[in-house]
């Protein structure tokens, strides 16, 4: 059946899809800009009751809450092909091990048309995957690491910074590391450093949770791709099985509200996307 479009917002702007991925995402894919710093967009999947993640070591992935659709996974790989840089939290980075954030892993059968379409856009191959991270614990064995034509980034703090200096030293090669504050990893100065220094204008964030809900308090999340998946998780407590927001919480008066831009379907899987509202 495919992705169906059941309501779009006409958004001005000037990327134009390429057939064949336009064909499969049933619509065009345009974003706007956030002026001083990059767009932020995030892409999540969370079950009916709002669970993004299941927590249990080995399927706490959203390809798990998906139930590893295809819809879900191209939607996915389509964000990552426009992107600039795609960032996770370290907890993420573990916690699905092995996954690359590359358009080709998650969808490897549109790999030409993704590196067609990077190409003709002038950006590299592949985003920059960036991974956050207070304490600067990291293994650098991950396979983020290690894969051709990826270029790889960790934002940390000054301890964490030194830490992997120590532990890895010559063995980061080729992946870049900035610390970024004293105590904490603050959003607006990631942002701040891959706009500067990797010239990002177009940052896909992946979470996990937590991470994501500090972007969200710090007010620098412009839109969120949402999945919805027919199943139920449930859950006993808010950290063993998070909402996207992570342990983030906000007050009525400021909660973050949110725009529908567009309404895509998959057979029973919802497709959101949403703009933050000033």
């Amino acid at each position: 059946m495919g992705i169906e479009t059941l309501y779009d917002l006409p958004l001005a702007g000037s990327r134009r899809l390429p057939e064949r991925l336009a064909e499969r995402y049933d619509g065009d894919l345009v974003f706007q800009s956030a002026g001083n710093r990059p767009y932020v967009i995030g892409n999540f999947v969370t079950t009916v009751d709002g669970v993004a993640s299941y927590g249990i070591p080995g399927k706490s992935g959203g390809g798990v809450v998906s139930g590893f659709n295809k819809d879900d996974q191209f939607i996915m790989a389509l964000l990552r092909v426009c992107a600039d840089a795609v960032m996770i939290g370290s907890g993420t980075l573990h916690g699905d091990s092995g996954h690359v954030r590359t358009p080709e892993f998650i969808y490897p059968e549109l790999r030409e048309e993704f590196r067609a379409f990077r190409s003709g856009l002038g950006k590299p191959p592949h985003p920059l995957n960036v991974v956050l991270t207070r304490s600067g614990r990291i293994d650098l064995h991950e396979a983020t690491f290690h894969t051709e034509d990826l270029s790889t980034a960790i934002m940390t703090t000054h301890a964490g910074a030194e830490r992997l200096e120590r532990a890895h030293g010559a063995a980061l090669g080729h992946t870049t590391v900035r610390s970024v504050g004293e105590t904490d990893v603050a959003p607006g100065t990631v942002l701040d450093v891959l706009a500067e220094e990797f010239g990002a204008g177009l940052v896909l964030h992946e979470g996990g949770p937590h991470a994501f809900g500090e972007f969200l308090a710090a007010g620098v999340i412009d839109e969120v791709f949402l999945t919805l998946a027919p199943q139920v998780a449930g859950r006993r407590n808010d950290r063993s099985r998070p909402s996207l927001a992570g342990e983030t919480m906000f007050l009525p008066e400021t909660a973050p509200r949110l725009r529908l831009l567009s309404l895509k379907r998959g057979a029973d899987h919802l497709f959101l996307r949403y703009r933050l509202k000033s």
